[in-house]
């Protein structure tokens, strides 16, 4: 996997940069969050990371994605909808029970 970041952002108001970036991918593999973090940690990219969006581009090898790196890990969970948490496989904090 090779990782091309096309731009980054500073967003001074939640205290986070925002990464959009392009990942060439082997013929046939799928983009994977957990790849794509450890990519961006390689690039120098620390903090409190967060792969907000990842898709896969139709026709060619490769995916586009955004990526969200905090400060603080209490900012991203107060903002981010706990789905895109649940995705990166961060729970919210608050354990759920389960249904019997």
């Amino acid at each position: 996997m090779e990782l091309k970041i096309d731009s980054a952002m500073d967003d001074g108001y939640f205290d986070r940069e925002i990464i959009n970036f392009t990942i060439k991918l082997k013929s046939g593999e799928p983009a994977k969050i957990d790849e794509t973090k450890k990519a961006l940690e390689k690039e120098g990219k620390n903090g409190f990371l967060i792969i907000y969006t990842l898709k896969s581009i139709y026709g060619k090898n490769e995916a586009r994605g955004i990526a969200h790196v905090y400060k603080k890990e209490e900012m991203a969970r107060k903002i981010l909808p706990k789905y895109v948490l649940e995705k990166n496989g961060i729970k919210n904090g608050k354990e759920e029970t389960e249904k019997k």
